[in-house]
């Protein structure tokens, strides 16, 4: 829902009768009470170009004919969307060959067998930890000893 300009209007011109007397109350001159109210008006005037201005993010996952769920952001960036099947690739590990970083993909194909599968369950399948740990028969520890192992190893230069 967008920013009602006239409704927030109201509540901030109410909100500041209130201010007003209050800040007289407690002894505040007029000057600066002129200096808060403009700073306030500052805040409201970008509040409401804020507002106005964004756009809520779609749904996460939607097919290709799901057009009525996407903003008007995916058809004026086209390159916003993507499109990503495990039935593309020739192998299961063959994601590492989609890394646009020369150093890190070598590093990855430099990976024993079971670390890339512990990444694949991890990246391209979405598993937790505790879930590969039961999967794979491991304490959560192991795997959290792997993955550490894994993070130190393509760290390295």
């Amino acid at each position: 829902m967008g920013f009602n300009n006239a409704k927030e209007r109201r509540k901030f011109e109410d909100e500041w009768v209130k201010l007003q007397k209050q800040y007289r109350e407690a002894g505040f001159s007029e000057e600066g009470i002129a200096a808060m109210r403009a700073y306030d008006e500052e805040v409201f005037r970008s509040n409401r170009r804020f507002g106005e201005h964004k756009q809520e993010l779609p749904i996460e996952d939607f097919g290709e004919d799901d057009t009525e769920n996407r903003t008007s952001l995916f058809g004026k960036f086209e390159s916003l969307t993507i499109s990503f099947d495990e039935g593309d690739f020739e192998d299961r590990y063959a994601w590492v060959d989609t890394i646009d970083d020369p150093a890190l993909a070598s590093k990855l194909k430099l990976l024993k067998e079971s670390d890339l599968e512990l990444l694949t369950l991890m990246v391209v399948d979405g598993y937790g930890q505790r879930e590969i740990a039961r999967m794979l028969g491991l304490n959560h520890n192991a795997i959290w000893k792997k993955i550490n192992r894994i993070k130190i190893f393509l760290e390295k230069e």
